[in-house]
């Protein structure tokens, strides 16, 4: 059965709204925003069981997703409830709610993760995906930066079981290469699913040069004409 504040989800059609308008709908069912990274806004449900991340732009997340699909029971990964994209090249990702764990577990879980051979069988089993995963995107997605993995990629489930979060990335030379050539930066990732590119969390802050929005704006036209 599912948990009643994903019910009201199921029925939208996301594929055809926007992340903006998807952050509205979250929102209007009483999500209340819980935090954000680079790329995403975290909304935590009214029970406080489960986590929505909307994304604007989404390079690599369906990578994490295909990890939590073929380790699904693996007690080291979150449960995923929905994964879908937005228009526009967008993506919204519900998952079970997670806590931030005693440091000193996730030290022993991140020594651990570091040595198999000692640990337990699912950490085996997830290490292998993983990295099975990592291999797959060095070949073949444009500026991976492989496994990212820290303190803050491991977190306490409500059972007791440390989960692992968010492990692949890509760099930021991406919007560097977008800035330095629209048109080639076009034939790896498609106009269209750049287009709230701009509404990234970290595009948000105040730490960028003054033009370097604009700069971004002007190459995304270039990408579109």
């Amino acid at each position: 059965m599912h948990n009643a504040d994903l019910a009201p989800l199921l029925s939208l059609r996301w594929t055809e709204l926007s992340p903006r308008i998807a952050r509205d709908r979250v929102e209007g069912l009483g999500w209340k925003m819980c935090g954000q990274g680079d790329w995403a806004y975290a909304y935590r449900s009214p029970s406080g069981q489960l986590v929505a991340r909307v994304s604007p732009f989404e390079p690599v997340y369906g990578y994490f997703v295909e990890l939590c699909r073929r380790c699904a029971g693996n007690r080291h990964v979150p449960s995923l409830e929905l994964a879908t994209r937005l228009e526009g090249g967008g993506h919204l990702a519900v998952l079970e709610h997670l806590a931030v764990p005693a440091r000193n577990s996730v030290e022993t879980f991140l020594g651990d993760w570091e040595r198999p051979a000692r640990s337990d069988p699912d950490l085996r089993a997830l290490r292998r995906e993983v990295d099975a995963i990592d291999e797959r995107g060095r070949r073949t997605v444009p500026w991976w930066t492989g496994i990212d993995l820290g303190e803050r990629h491991v977190l306490l489930s409500t059972d007791g079981n440390l989960k692992v979060i968010d492990l692949f990335s890509v760099g930021w030379s991406l919007l560097d290469d977008l800035l330095r050539d629209p048109q080639a930066f076009a034939s790896r990732v498609p106009p269209d699913r750049c287009r709230y590119l701009l509404d990234i969390p970290d595009l948000q802050l105040n730490d960028h040069p003054a033009d370097y929005l604009p700069r971004l704006r002007a190459a995304l036209a270039v990408m579109t004409s």
